[in-house]
C-alpha cells in the first residue's frame, strides 16, 4: 500500500496516512487501484492544490479515489508527461473543467483531463527538453544549498562573536580587550 501527497507524489504508507479505521463495513471487499512506475497519478478532487505527479515509486496498490494513467511511451517520456502536468498553468487551465456544487467536492474528471492537449515533440526533443530542465534544477538546488550554507556559517560567526564579547565582559557595560 502506498500514499498520494501533494509534497511528494507516490510515497510508502505511514502512520499518519493509515485510515483503515476509517473504512466501512467488509474491509476485505474494499477494492484497491494498481499503479505501475511512470504512471501519472492524480487526486480529481486535489488537483486544485497540485496533486498530480509521476510515479518514481513502483508498483503498488493505493486508494481508489485515485485515478493512475499509463503514458504511452511511443508518444512521450513519462518525464516529460510530468513536467507539463505539473506545471501551475496546466493545473490552472485543467480547473476549467472542475466539477461540483462544494469547493471541497469540485473535481476534475480524468475523461476531462485527457481531453487537454498538450503539445509532444518527438522523444528525442523530449529528452533534451529534459535535460535542460534536469540541469536547471540541479543549479536551483545547488544555490540554494550554498545559500543555506552560507546562512548558516554566517549565523555561526554571529554566535561566535557573541560568545568572546560575552566571554570578556566583567560587568554588563564593561568590555575587556
Amino acid at each position: 500500500m502506498v500514499s498520494f501527497t501533494v509534497e511528494k507524489g507516490v510515497t510508502p504508507k505511514t502512520e499518519r496516512y493509515e485510515r483503515e479505521q476509517l473504512v466501512r463495513g467488509d474491509k476485505s471487499a474494499k477494492k484497491y487501484k494498481v499503479t505501475e512506475l511512470d504512471d501519472i497519478v492524480y487526486n480529481p478532487a486535489n488537483l486544485k492544490f497540485g496533486a498530480i505527479a509521476r510515479n518514481k515509486y513502483g508498483k503498488a496498490l493505493f486508494s481508489p479515489i485515485y485515478v493512475t494513467f499509463e503514458v504511452n511511451g511511443l508518444l512521450a517520456l513519462p518525464e516529460y508527461v510530468e513536467r507539463v502536468v505539473t506545471r501551475q498553468d496546466f493545473i490552472q487551465y485543467s480547473l476549467r473543467y472542475q466539477q461540483g456544487t462544494v469547493y471541497e467536492r469540485q473535481s476534475v474528471s480524468p475523461e476531462n483531463l485527457l481531453s487537454i492537449d498538450i503539445y509532444l515533440p518527438s522523444i528525442e526533443e523530449q529528452r533534451k527538453i529534459g535535460q535542460v530542465f534536469d540541469s536547471l534544477d540541479n543549479l536551483i538546488t545547488l544555490h540554494q544549498r550554498r545559500s543555506k550554507i552560507q546562512h548558516i556559517s554566517s549565523d555561526a560567526v554571529k554566535l561566535d562573536f557573541m560568545q568572546f564579547i560575552f566571554s570578556h565582559v566583567n560587568h554588563p557595560h564593561e568590555v575587556k580587550c
